[in-house]
């Protein structure tokens, strides 16, 4: 039967090999969202109708305490969701470590206590 210091490393180690293999991937912060509008011109049918107005593609990145909006093409849009995924992955990972750290501390923590009983 392994240790609780054994399953905590042993899942520490699990989620760098995930984190390694993540940085061969691209990575991108943002939101993929979808903006529908009216193009301004009287003679087309966005004028008139709602259904018929014009749907784009944008992604929205806050940077420096700005939000860019970059419009983005039909063809690029599965290249972002795999970047905008492995953004996710990286962070799903980051927030397991540091529940590996935080129950790593709390078992140094215990142990502390139990030499300190048997000293007593």
């Amino acid at each position: 039967m392994s240790s609780e210091r054994e399953r905590i490393q042993n899942r520490r180690l699990r989620l760098s090999e995930e984190l390694r293999a993540l940085s061969f991937e691209p990575l991108m912060r943002g939101s993929l969202g979808e903006r529908v509008r009216r193009c301004g011109r009287s003679n087309c049918a966005c004028a008139r109708d709602e259904s018929a107005r014009h749907r784009g593609k944008y992604l929205t990145v806050s940077l420096k305490s700005r939000t860019e909006a970059v419009h983005v093409r039909p063809e690029d849009e599965p290249h972002l969701q795999k970047a905008l995924a492995a953004y996710e992955k990286l962070w799903a990972i980051v927030n397991e470590l540091t529940g590996c750290e935080l129950a790593d501390l709390r078992r140094q923590a215990r142990e502390r206590q139990r030499a300190r009983k048997r000293r007593a």
